[in-house]
């Protein structure tokens, strides 16, 4: 059986009289993310888990980082025999190395700082390496808890953030492009319980599944426990719009997402969303100016947030970039709202895309696409 030694993130760290329940919600998804998991202690400001294979716990928001570590009794000779053990086993020739010692159990009768010279000393004793604080070819890790010691090599960065079900249940209008990913990715890293809707342009849902948004939605699906997908067809609404005059072309896209969060927000009610979120960033196309996105604000009385407003478009690609999710994103695919963009407008207001509104029975488009709508769950 495997020991893993988890820290927990500082957001979780600073909460007062609920922190009790972040953590109980984060053992929760580590063991949800993780099915081989067997246990998970909560043992003073870091939890334990134990498996019986590798576990990798990056993919678990509220891991500010995880290692893979020795647990031993608060026995001193046990705890410099298994650092010397280490240390033997990573040395190298011309190898430096440091040791980091943290004590959480005060009654223990060394200090860090003793802890760590005591240690480093009997590592050159056995090793002869070279000690450098600084900038370590390796380090050392021990940790005295409330009833055991942990010794360990490596530290592995966790994503941070708050546990995904801490900060209520919101759905993201996901178009499949990096834009929408990332911004679910943030939600979810904020404790966001993350569902997403996305309009799709084919007679049925298959299509999307098996193109890039249900391959990226899988991907997402290993941070947020619980994710769904609401594939919704917008061939109801097209069909009403498509016979619209060509004067309402400018307005077509805002009117589009209007009636996007319209639908979306419909969804949330029926399964206690809280709120909607969009991959929206000031100023990056048409729709997304402060005119048409208050236009669409107007359509429902229903909260609309939007992580990435103050973003730099590089910004977004460069942590997409770095979660594995801009190569598939950036492949081509069927957009609605791209279908929709012929020379829109920039500032559309309200009482435009009203009037054209009345050109179409929005009550009949909307119950015919939410009856239409199918649901995927990407991981079991």
């Amino acid at each position: 059986m495997r020991t893993y030694l988890i820290h927990y993130s500082s957001d979780i760290g600073l909460k007062a009289q609920n922190r009790r329940d972040f953590i109980r919600q984060l053992r929760r998804n580590i063991r949800r993310q993780h099915p081989a998991v067997q246990s998970v202690e909560h043992l003073m400001g870091r939890l334990v888990a134990l498996s019986p294979q590798e576990e990798d716990f990056s993919d678990v928001f509220g891991v500010a980082w995880w290692a893979e570590a020795r647990r031993l009794p608060l026995d001193w000779d046990a705890i410099v025999a298994e650092a010397v053990a280490l240390a033997r086993r990573h040395a190298r020739p011309g190898m430096k190395f440091a040791v980091r010692a943290r004590r959480a159990e005060k009654r223990f009768p060394l200090n860090s700082q003793e802890i760590g010279r005591e240690v480093g000393a009997a590592i050159v004793e056995a090793t002869g390496m070279g000690v450098d604080l600084t900038n370590p070819d390796l380090e050392v890790f021990v940790e005295i808890a409330p009833e055991a010691a942990f010794v360990f090599a490596e530290r592995h960065a966790g994503p941070q953030g708050l546990p995904v079900g801490t900060s209520g249940h919101w759905f993201g209008l996901y178009s499949g492009g990096i834009d929408s990913v990332v911004a679910a990715y943030l939600m979810g890293r904020r404790g966001a319980r993350v569902d997403l809707v996305h309009f799709h342009v084919f007679a049925n849902a298959e299509p999307a599944r098996s193109q890039k948004v249900g391959r990226l939605a899988a991907m997402l699906g290993k941070y947020l426990p619980g994710l769904r997908v609401f594939y919704v067809p917008m061939r109801f609404y097209r069909e009403q719009i498509s016979a619209l005059p060509r004067r309402y072309r400018p307005y077509r896209v805002v009117a589009f997402r209007r009636f996007m969060v319209r639908v979306a927000a419909a969804l949330a009610r029926e399964h206690s969303g809280q709120a909607l979120f969009t991959g929206d960033n000031l100023g990056q196309v048409a729709s997304q100016t402060i005119e048409n996105m208050l236009a669409v604000n107007a359509a429902v009385d229903f909260p609309i947030f939007r992580p990435l407003l103050a973003f730099q478009k590089q910004e977004i690609i460069d942590l997409g970039e770095r979660l594995g999710f801009y190569e598939l994103a950036k492949q081509p695919y069927e957009d609605g709202c791209t279908m929709m963009a012929q020379r829109p407008s920039t500032k559309v207001r309200i009482p435009q895309v009203e009037e054209l509104e009345s050109h179409l029975d929005l009550t009949a488009a909307i119950e015919q696409t939410l009856a239409a709508v199918e649901i995927d769950h990407p991981i079991p």
